[in-house]
């Protein structure tokens, strides 16, 4: 895949030093120990210690350096060194996770959302983006519609996700009907990645997007994140701009604050994809 660059002339938002960086990781992982006492036992286990040098390592490379996306400063990419170590970075999250009980819990939450959204129809061939172990194919497949993923890191004999790069997507023009994702806020290009959306879903097709809400709402991005913005607003206002009628929003509070956005992929007359 060519290499992505970062955008010339872009303001730095944000310029962290590395230890301040990490004193905030490691207050924001106390802090869900105290909410939550049950997340003591993952905290002492060996692979969340590997996460906390791997984080020590990234920030020393990298510290924690911000830029505007956008030219009202509605969004903002974190700066990498270069592609290749946004992917490297993204890849590396698996690792030192357990995820078995989130699945569960995701799949069961979506697969209810899911089912209060009205254009979404069974056998509708469906594209998870950002997919990581399944949870959110599985909770396609609960509403009957056929449905597989994408991931950087599928993870080992992964069933439901296929290994992928969703700035770069593998599939045809025009061959899926519906495309979701949460994980927006782990994009690296944003303008590829909608592009990439409106090639391969089928013109009037369904976009559905969980996002989580943003830094004006009381929510801050994570150490993995790597695009965010002010409100779950402008997420909307941003894919209206590229073609997106938005149809259906729906709040949530669970696994985290967000909200269901659900759009149609609007085709203008003599448009070609």
């Amino acid at each position: 895949m060519p290499l992505i660059l970062d955008p010339t002339g872009a303001t730095i938002t944000a310029n962290q030093p590395t230890m301040g960086a990490l004193r905030n990781f490691i207050g924001t992982e106390a802090k869900k120990l105290f909410q939550n006492p049950a997340r003591w036992r993952e905290a002492l286990r060996p692979r969340r210690w590997r996460q906390f040098l791997d984080m020590a390592g990234f920030y020393l490379r990298t510290g924690n350096r911000w830029q505007t996306d956008s030219s009202d400063g509605s969004f903002e990419r974190r700066v990498y060194p270069s592609y290749q170590d946004y992917l490297r970075r993204q890849q590396s999250k698996l690792a030192y996770l357990e995820l078995s009980r989130y699945e569960a819990e995701y799949q069961r939450l979506l697969s209810e959302r899911l089912a209060g959204v009205g254009d979404l129809k069974q056998g509708a061939a469906v594209l998870c983006l950002g997919a990581r172990l399944g949870a959110e194919v599985r909770a396609f497949h609960d509403r009957g519609c056929f449905a597989v993923g994408l991931d950087l890191n599928p993870g080992r004999q992964n069933r439901y996700v296929l290994h992928g790069d969703f700035h770069e997507l593998q599939f045809p023009r025009e061959s899926a009907d519906v495309i979701f994702s949460n994980s927006l806020d782990h994009v690296f290009a944003v303008d590829r990645f909608i592009a990439e959306i409106r090639r391969v879903l089928k013109p009037g097709g369904l976009l559905i997007l969980e996002t989580m809400r943003g830094l004006a709402e009381g929510v801050s991005p994570d150490p993995y994140a790597s695009f965010w913005w002010k409100s779950v607003d402008d997420v909307v206002a941003l894919f209206g701009k590229h073609g997106f009628k938005a149809l259906q929003r729906t709040v949530f509070a669970e696994p985290w604050p967000g909200e269901l956005l659900c759009f149609a992929r609007h085709q203008p007359k003599g448009e070609t994809t």
